[in-house]
């Protein structure tokens, strides 16, 4: 059976995180069409004592909202959080690097806490920070965190974005670089919004290594829960299934952003920085200035996921990069834009929370089904099936993106990139000045 998961998310105990609940988060699920969904932040210990009053296990592993109904359709939350280790690296300084954990069950979450309590990490945020002197001692932590159970997973998260283990803050050039010798547990990485398989295929490391895509949402809005989801083939809905299907590279799918939507694509610096008086400036690698040092600061740049890939790819293929657009993923993607937000470029509005793009989004999936549902459908069965219903520019935004005919004006240094209908924006050839208004 297919199950779509959504394996990284966050509480409000961790920093930028506006409403989210989890019946909130699992009202959204139903209508996007995700299947199970990670908690967020679960060693935080007032979240955690939170989360445990409004779930029971379900399935082994796998927890329901206290009185749900009990098919496999319904919301299932696994226990999830994210770490951050920083160490030394070759590169010189300390990188914090981000790191998605899975566990089994609420048992196993505990055992973890009482682990970080004896390591004398801080748990009072939602994303604790653990220290380690060098790649070797992430090394041990990280083993430590297997030997509470075998069934536990460590995912480097967004491995692109500058917080990833390949990101552009403290740079290194493998796996091992941070992680040591547990590189070669890891199983799994999460693309980012800001990379997807196309562009990970570039990395001959990542060649064996089973990718997977979550929203790391921050909120329980349309826009956010499911942006990015993992459609796995399983033979049962519980926990031991999930981690198995994602060891054995039984991924159906990625459901990925574009790229360049994500907020560290292109390299540049952001408006909002201080001494930009409101000027912001991006690059793609072939525009970047001398020294990748930005003309309206004099600052070294944000280095973005499009130039990080390229360098690694040099550096892991010993000179001989692969191609973009002619190195085959080692599995299937399909890039999406979430639908509030073709629904509102679609209508020209600036808000993908309003009520006329509400409306129409309640319209959809009350013929679909969910969202996920949706872009099944070829473009020819959307125009037809919702001409009746939506308004023409809504349905022609709608078959636009199906068909691919659209692109994204990049994202940069925390910026998310612009959609554009109907328009084919080259990843190369992008350079600008301007103001952040």
């Amino acid at each position: 059976m297919r199950y779509n998961v959504d394996l990284h998310s966050h509480s409000g105990y961790a920093g930028g995180v506006g409403k989210i609940s989890l019946p909130g988060v699992a009202a959204t699920m139903a209508k996007k069409g995700i299947d199970a969904f990670g908690v967020g932040d679960c060693l935080q210990p007032a979240w955690r004592e939170k989360f445990a009053d409004l779930l029971e296990e379900r399935e082994a592993g796998l927890y329901a909202l206290r009185g749900a109904a009990g098919d496999g359709r319904k919301a299932r939350f696994v226990m999830q959080t994210e770490v951050i280790f920083t160490s030394a690296v070759p590169s010189g300084g300390r990188k914090a690097t981000h790191t998605v954990l899975l566990f089994p069950n609420l048992r196993a979450v505990d055992a973890a806490i009482a682990l970080l309590l004896r390591w004398k990490v801080k748990l009072d945020m939602g994303r604790p920070f653990i220290k380690c002197a060098d790649a070797g001692e992430v090394a041990e932590k990280c083993s430590g965190f297997m030997k509470i159970d075998p069934r536990t997973m460590v995912i480097p998260a967004h491995v692109m974005t500058p917080r990833g283990v390949f990101g552009s803050d403290h740079p290194v050039d493998r796996l091992s670089d941070v992680y040591g010798g547990f590189a070669r547990e890891i199983a799994a990485v999460e693309t980012g919004l800001s990379a997807d398989p196309a562009l990970l295929a570039l990395l001959p490391e990542l060649d064996g290594t089973a990718l997977i895509s979550n929203s790391d949402c921050h909120s329980e809005a349309l826009a956010r829960v499911g942006r990015e989801f993992t459609a796995l083939e399983i033979t049962r809905p519980t926990y031991e299934e999930i981690v198995l299907a994602i060891r054995e590279r039984r991924i159906l799918l990625t459901a990925e952003f574009d790229p360049a939507e994500g907020r560290y694509f292109l390299s540049g610096h952001r408006a909002g920085l201080s001494g930009h008086g409101g000027i912001g400036c991006w690059f793609s690698p072939d525009r970047l200035p001398p020294g990748c040092l930005c003309p309206v600061c004099g600052k070294k740049l944000t280095i973005g996921v499009l130039d990080r890939v390229l360098h690694l790819s040099r550096v892991q293929t010993g000179g001989r990069p692969r191609i973009l657009g002619e190195t085959r993923p080692n599995q299937k993607a399909v890039t999406l834009v979430p639908l509030v937000e073709v629904l509102a470029a679609g209508l020209g509005v600036a808000s993908t929370a309003g009520r006329r793009v509400n409306d129409l989004f309640e319209t959809i999936i009350g013929e679909t089904g969910t969202e996920a549902e949706l872009w099944d459908l070829s473009p020819g069965e959307i125009e037809a099936r919702f001409s009746p219903l939506l308004p023409e520019r809504a349905v022609a935004a709608l078959a636009e993106v199906r068909r691919g005919n659209f692109s994204f004006q990049p994202g940069y240094d925390g910026e998310y990139g612009g959609l554009r209908l109907g328009e084919k924006i080259a990843w190369f050839g992008q350079a600008g000045i301007a103001n952040g208004d």
